[in-house]
């Protein structure tokens, strides 16, 4: 009777283990699958004045200004973003500054449509509007 009791919590250890595993490997997909700000976002200020936003699943991308249609201050980053708050945080990487500028905004995706409220030094700014290409 010991033996047979003994072979049933082998068993159990063996199958909450595999569980385990299981649950941990589903967790990891879904967080790297559904990060809705991956791809290219572009925010426009007029024909000839404009931002895009690259943005790559491994939490680097880059920030491109045009103005005239020729590139002006092209800026990589990195970010993280958080779904339940959704708190977006960029670090600027800039050759000039020694110093990194890391900003915060507050997004809201809408179809292929991203707005985007920093909170700076100086108080609330207005919030962007960016469109998923």
């Amino acid at each position: 009777m010991k033996t047979l009791r003994l072979i049933g919590m082998a068993i159990v250890a063996v199958i909450m283990s595999v569980n385990f595993a299981a649950c941990s490997d589903d967790d990891d997909e879904d967080n790297n699958g559904n990060n809705p700000l991956v791809g290219t976002w572009i925010d426009s200020y007029g024909e000839d004045y404009y931002f895009i936003w690259k943005f790559n699943a491994d939490g680097t991308g880059m920030n491109q200004e045009y103005y005239h249609g020729d590139l002006e201050y092209p800026v990589s980053f990195t970010y993280t973003y958080d779904a339940k708050t959704t708190v977006l945080t960029v670090t600027y990487k800039d050759d000039v500054s020694l110093i990194p500028e890391v900003d915060t905004y507050y997004v809201t995706f809408n179809g292929n449509t991203m707005i985007a409220k920093e909170f700076g030094e100086w108080g609330e700014d207005e919030p962007n509007t960016w469109t998923k290409q």
